[in-house]
């Protein structure tokens, strides 16, 4: 709870390739999203910094260290009351790693991704109606790269 309020609170961790020519998604097996490709990620546990727990929740799914993650951006999702304080909080986290091969667990198959596949905003298969899109543009742009969009 949260200044009396419960908000639920989840990180999305983009894992990006070196260079960052791919990105790092998964094919969930459950709900939200099945069968939709995502960046990995979960709940933040209380007392746990957004970073904390991406690291976190890296290393139990993907078993990828996360060295120098950064936020690129939280979001507040009001309830259905338009209540922010008891919506969703959603914070947006990336980092480089090298491509290691991940295996297959409860939340899905893993692949390293080419960016133009995960920059597809009318992909169907992708989770979150284009948002990953637009989130891996801004993480490319914040970084200086323009290779793929200038």
């Amino acid at each position: 709870m949260e200044g009396g309020y419960d908000m639920k609170k989840y990180v999305v961790i983009l894992v990006f390739s070196e260079n960052f020519s791919k990105v790092l998604l998964v094919k969930r097996a459950q709900k939200p999203y099945i069968n939709c490709w995502n960046g990995i990620g979960g709940k933040i546990q209380e007392n746990e910094t957004e970073i904390e727990a991406s690291v976190r929740e890296c290393k139990e799914e993907t078993n990828i260290d996360l060295v120098n993650p950064k936020i690129l951006v939280t979001l507040i999702y009001p309830n259905e009351d338009n209540n922010i304080n008891t919506g969703t909080n959603l914070t947006v986290v990336y980092a480089n790693s090298k491509e290691i091969d991940v295996e297959e667990n409860y939340e899905g198959v893993y692949e390293w991704k080419p960016i133009e596949f995960a920059l597809d905003f009318n992909a169907k298969d992708i989770a979150g109606l284009s948002n990953l899109a637009q989130f891996i543009k801004e993480i490319l742009d914040k970084e200086g790269i323009k290779k793929i969009y200038d």
